[in-house]
């Protein structure tokens, strides 16, 4: 039942985001560019992607008032998939990725584009990829915006869930600018860690169930607990796709699982590596952790090394533990959760803490 629905609300999302998109097609045609690249930023919307957030967003907005299902809660709800994208294309160029959901990332689509199409004499193609990536970013942080504002939900409403929104967004730029910082460090806590990722991944998800709620004007009571309730699922799944990111099956996550070890990303398996690493093995993560170079066998030994010393442990134990305090927060709220809504919930938090390597 749980993946039927799952399935109806991610197609009623997809319909959306083409109808959506297709108005920003029709808006360039006749500039040609624009067209290309608005079709670009297209093609990586549509290019993967499980759609989770805004699947919780519309049934938190369910769970909260069942009775009131409209095409305006799909609408608003691009926009957690457009800032997600956003954030994505960003990152990229941050990591200086290669492949995304196993296919080219935006900003090297656009550096192939200008090594086809331009004279080197004249431009720089990395730069022109980078900036085109940037642009392409903010192009999708623009969409998200506009799909929140519909005229299927009252001023004050829309005013209370487009403040909320803009707090998201804060958010998650405040938890990019941390990790920017903790990659450069060498002792970074447990504490810090968890810190960076409420902002930089669970805020998103806290949002997505409360934005539902508010736009289906919930309780108090419903809307925080709501977004309690999916902020921590959202630090359990960043902690599951840590895992997932050195652990994982490439051919299965379409990206390089070396590329967190190589970047020095300071993730749960790190940090609890160093903490209970002997003096060999800590000198040795130090020589490998940031080092593009590594070799395949050096960073399999790191693999080795987070197993020894139980950090892959510790971090999948701490996803479950998140999971199961997610959970209580929707016993805690007045008035009840409609169900099956609660139930979706609970499974939708479930689905992303027990993804597959």
């Amino acid at each position: 039942m749980f993946l039927t629905y799952y399935a109806k609300i991610m197609k009623e999302v997809n319909n959306s985001l083409k109808s959506f998109m297709k108005d920003q097609l029709d808006s360039v045609k006749d500039n040609s560019f624009l067209h290309f690249f608005y079709k670009k930023v297209e093609n990586f919307l549509f290019s993967g992607g499980k759609r989770i957030r805004p699947v919780m967003m519309v049934t938190a907005f369910s769970a909260v008032n069942s009775n009131k299902k409209t095409e305006a809660i799909v609408r608003s709800s691009l926009s957690l998939e457009l800032i997600h994208n956003a954030s994505l294309i960003h990152d990229d160029i941050m990591d200086n990725a290669d492949t995304r959901r196993g296919k080219q990332v935006f900003h090297k689509v656009f550096h192939d584009y200008a090594e086809k199409n331009h004279s080197d004499a004249n431009m720089d193609y990395d730069n022109y990829g980078q900036s085109m990536g940037i642009l392409g970013g903010d192009y999708a942080y623009n969409l998200a915006y506009r799909s929140i504002h519909n005229d299927g939900f009252s001023p004050a409403v829309t005013l209370r869930a487009a403040q909320e929104f803009n707090l998201g967004f804060l958010k998650i730029v405040q938890g990019v600018i941390f990790e920017s910082d903790l990659m450069g460090r060498d002792n970074v806590t447990e504490e810090e860690y968890l810190e960076m990722i409420r902002g930089k991944t669970a805020a998103l998800f806290e949002k997505s169930a409360k934005l539902g709620a508010i736009l289906a004007e919930g309780s108090d009571s419903q809307i925080e607990n709501l977004g309690d309730f999916a902020l921590n699922a959202g630090i359990a799944f960043q902690i599951v796709d840590d895992v997932i990111g050195t652990f994982g099956d490439a051919k299965k996550t379409g990206k390089p699982v070396d590329s967190d070890i190589k970047e020095g990303k300071k993730t749960i398996l790190v940090i609890k590596a160093f903490e209970n690493a002997s003096v060999e093995q800590q000198s040795f993560l130090n020589r490998i952790l940031g080092d593009r170079e590594a070799s395949a066998t050096d960073v399999e030994k790191v693999r080795d090394i987070m197993r020894q010393t139980g950090a892959l442990s510790y971090g999948q134990n701490l996803a479950e533990e998140l999971f199961q305090l997610s959970k209580s927060y929707l016993e805690n709220l007045e008035p009840p959760l409609n169900q099956p809504y609660k139930d979706y919930l609970i499974n939708i938090a479930k689905m992303g803490v027990y993804r597959e390597k």
